[in-house]
C-alpha cells in the first residue's frame, strides 16, 4: 500500500518535467524509461503525454516511442496503433522506420492486438514507400516468428514486393520467410533461385540465410530442387571467402550426404519463440542504475563505474610522519587507499 501511494504521487511530478525545453525533457524520458522498467505502473495512465509532437526534436521523438511501447497494454493498443500508424508517414525516415518496428513490437507484446498490427503493416506495405516497405518485412519475420502458422495467408503480399527490397536485413527477412514456409508457396525455387545470380555481391548476412533457406527447400521438397542445393552449397564452399559461410556449408553439405533424417532434425527443428521485451536492461544493472536516479549513469545507462578509470583502486601518497626512516616512508607510500563506494 505504501508503494502504491508513493508511485500515484510520483506520476505528476514526473509528467510535469516533459513540459519543459527539449533538453530537459531528454534527460527526465531517460530518467522515466528506468523507472517504468521497474515499476511500469507508475505512468500506465499517462501515455499520451507520450505522445510525439510534431516540433519535437528528433532525439525527443526515439524517446517517447520507446517509452510508449513500453507502456502498451491491451488497454491501450487501439490508441498508440492508430499513433504509430499516423507517425509512419512522417518525412523523417529514420523516425519512420523506429515506428514500423514499434508496430511489430506491439504485435508482440500485445497477443490480442497482433492481427489488427499485422492489418496495419499490410496498409503501409500497400503505400509502396521503399524504406516502410523494408521495414514492414523485417518486423512481419519476427511476427511470424512469435505465432508460427498463422498469419502465411499475407506472405502472397510480401512476395509481390521482392523486387523492392534492397537493404540486406529487409531482403534476409524475406528470403527466412520463403525458406520457413517453402511447402506452401509453389514458386519458392524460383524465387530463391533469382537471389542466387548475384550470391557472391550479397551481404553476409543475405548469404547465409539463403543457403539456410535453399537447404530448408531441398528437405521440403527434395525431388524438384536438387540442383538448386548443389549450386548453392557449391557456392558457399568453393567461391565464398567468409569462413562462416563456408563452415556453414561444409556442414550442411555432411549432413545432407551421410544422414538426411539428421539434416531434417537439425535445420528444421522447431525454433523457440521470440521474447517479448528482447531490450531491457538486466536486472541487476536497472537496481543499480535506479539508485542513480538523475545521475549521467541514468541518462547514459550505463553504471557510474563506466564512467570512471582505473575501478579497481587509486594509490593515493599518504603524507609521511616526522621521524620516518625511508623504508617507512616508502611503506607509507606504497599505501593503497581504495576508491569511495
Amino acid at each position: 500500500e505504501f508503494v502504491t501511494n508513493i508511485s500515484k504521487k510520483l506520476s505528476p511530478p514526473l509528467v510535469t518535467l516533459l513540459s519543459s525545453e527539449p533538453e530537459v525533457q531528454y534527460v527526465a524520458l531517460r530518467n522515466i524509461n528506468l523507472i517504468i522498467q521497474k515499476r511500469p505502473d507508475i505512468l500506465k495512465q499517462e501515455m499520451k503525454v507520450f505522445f510525439v509532437k510534431y516540433n519535437d526534436p528528433i532525439y525527443i521523438k526515439l524517446e517517447k516511442l520507446d517509452i510508449m511501447i513500453r507502456l502498451t497494454s491491451q488497454a491501450n493498443i487501439a490508441q498508440v496503433l492508430s499513433e504509430l500508424k499516423e507517425y509512419s508517414t512522417e518525412v523523417d525516415v529514420d523516425f519512420v522506420r523506429k515506428s514500423v518496428r514499434a508496430i511489430g513490437r506491439c504485435a508482440i507484446k500485445v497477443e490480442q492486438s497482433a492481427e489488427r498490427c499485422v492489418s496495419t503493416l499490410l496498409d503501409l506495405i500497400q503505400t509502396k514507400v521503399n524504406y516502410v516497405v523494408q521495414e514492414a518485412v523485417v518486423v512481419i519475420k519476427d511476427i511470424f516468428r512469435k505465432y508460427p502458422n498463422k498469419y502465411e495467408s499475407i506472405i502472397g503480399t510480401l512476395c509481390e514486393n521482392l523486387d523492392t527490397l534492397d537493404e540486406p536485413e529487409a531482403r534476409a527477412s524475406m528470403i527466412w520467410i520463403i525458406g520457413e514456409y517453402a511447402e506452401r508457396i509453389d514458386n519458392a525455387d524460383d524465387l530463391l533461385e533469382s537471389f542466387l545470380d548475384n550470391f557472391n555481391d550479397e551481404n553476409p548476412q543475405v548469404q547465409l540465410q539463403l543457403l539456410t533457406a535453399i537447404v530448408k527447400l531441398f528437405l521440403k521438397r527434395p525431388t524438384d530442387t536438387q540442383e538448386l542445393v548443389q549450386q548453392v552449397l557449391s557456392l558457399a564452399t568453393q567461391d565464398s571467402e567468409n569462413p562462416d559461410l563456408r563452415d556453414r556449408g561444409f556442414i550442411y553439405w555432411r549432413l545432407l550426404s551421410t544422414d538426411p533424417a539428421a539434416a531434417k532434425e537439425v535445420v528444421l527443428a522447431e525454433k523457440p519463440l521470440i521474447a517479448e521485451e528482447t531490450d531491457l536492461l538486466e536486472p541487476t544493472l536497472l537496481d543499480e542504475l535506479i539508485c542513480h536516479i538523475a545521475s549521467l549513469a541514468s541518462v547514459y545507462h550505463k553504471p557510474p563505474t563506466a564512467f570512471v578509470e582505473g575501478k579497481v583502486g587509486l594509490k593515493k601518497m599518504l603524507p609521511a610522519r616526522a621521524g620516518d626512516t625511508d623504508s617507512e616512508q616508502e611503506a607509507a607510500g606504497a599505501t593503497i587507499i581504495p576508491e569511495p563506494g
